[in-house]
């Protein structure tokens, strides 16, 4: 079962303690850690693990969900982003060579850089190294591995033995949340390939800006045609072409994006009409007047579904719809984060005094959980 980060005051107010709580909104490990993953998507890992620090301790720590420490860093040893260790037990660490040296620190504005050496590994939960390098992301016991973290420094796909499943050669590699595929970009054209290292397409793709590039979602990829007129959907498994959606407008600066798949359906921004919900083919989640899409105006900004639910936002508060359009919760809250696994965290009341809290609520709108003061 799944728990989430919770948080309670001290008499620092801007070092709150975190601990978790499961689905039922009780307290499985009492708060008594750093905030350190409250904004990560997922807490724990799937082989239930997380990495926390205790207040005034120098090394982060990885406990398990019944709150026993399982892991100790070593001296000058930090982990990659937080990554808790995998159902290998594998994991990113930096190691900073000597960085109790104060020699090999330089201040640039308020921020301290560490100019010695510095190496990277996948290190395991024993302790020891798997191999060295730089990991980026992980799934399934595979990790996306270059050099350093560099944006300049090619990547490649590495599985959790050390073995090299895709040379180092791309420019941006990215990992499928639901299905067994990897995207890759490389001199502005991409693709997809299989876990296997087997380009799935017979033909790479030009894109404008990669970082905007879907990856696959429920066996479907959507690229963007070469003049942006709009995007097709493709069944990855027989590479045809199964929908076209139109582009979405994402900023001022930004003013056309590939449009992503989230919960089965894809959200379409415009800068003056608002925003609708397509199926996959085209077709309208919400129909309107004569079988068209519902828009729905600019100032009620919408957000994807997760759960069976998207945030919106009226003025200065926020509620969330389901997939008819109508509000299954309404507007109430002072923030408006996705769900995930049943619940979303928000801030609650909205009445200027809960900046400072956080609740979670079920997909009815129930609190679970509530921050005191």
């Amino acid at each position: 079962m799944p728990l989430f980060a919770i948080l309670r005051k001290t008499s620092d107010f801007w070092k709150p303690l975190m601990g978790f709580m499961d689905r039922q909104g009780n307290v499985k490990i009492e708060p008594q850690f750093l905030n350190t993953v409250l904004y990560q998507r997922k807490v724990f890992s799937d082989a239930g693990y997380t990495v926390v620090q205790r207040p005034g301790a120098k090394q982060p720590i990885v406990i398990d969900e019944g709150g026993e420490t399982v892991f100790e860093f070593p001296k000058d040893h930090q982990p990659i982003n937080f990554a808790a260790p995998d159902a290998h037990g594998i994991f990113g660490v930096v190691h900073e060579v000597d960085a109790g040296n104060q020699e090999l620190w330089k201040l640039d504005g308020r921020e301290f850089y560490f100019l010695g050496e510095t190496r990277y590994y996948a290190m395991r939960i024993d302790g020891s190294i798997a191999f060295e390098a730089y990991i980026s992301k992980a799934m399934n016991g595979f990790y996306v591995f270059s050099k350093s973290p560099k944006a300049t420094e090619k990547r490649g796909l590495m599985n959790h033995e050390g073995q090299v499943i895709i040379p180092p050669i791309y420019d941006r590699i990215s990992l499928s949340q639901t299905d067994p595929y990897v995207t890759v970009v490389k001199d502005g054209a991409a693709n997809i390939l299989t876990y296997e290292g087997s380009p799935v397409f017979p033909r790479s793709f030009q894109i404008d800006d990669p970082f905007f590039l879907p990856t696959v979602e429920d066996g479907l990829w959507i690229v963007a045609k070469s003049d942006q007129s709009h995007a097709d959907v493709y069944d990855v498994a027989s590479t045809a072409v199964i929908g076209q959606l139109p582009m979405t407008f994402s900023s001022p600066t930004l003013p056309i994006v590939i449009p992503r798949l989230s919960g089965g359906v894809v959200r379409i921004n415009d800068a003056c009409k608002g925003s609708m919900y397509l199926y996959p083919d085209g077709r309208p989640v919400m129909p309107g007047v004569s079988g068209r899409p519902r828009w729905f105006k600019p100032e009620m900004q919408t957000g994807d579904f997760h759960d069976g639910r998207a945030s919106f936002r009226l003025g200065k508060v926020s509620g969330y719809l389901d997939l008819s359009g109508e509000a299954a919760i309404a507007a109430q809250f002072n923030s408006d984060h996705p769900f995930q696994h049943g619940l979303a965290r928000v801030r609650y009341p909205a009445d200027g005094n809960s900046l400072d809290r956080y609740s979670y609520i079920d997909r009815e709108g129930n609190v679970v959980w509530h921050q005191e003061y």
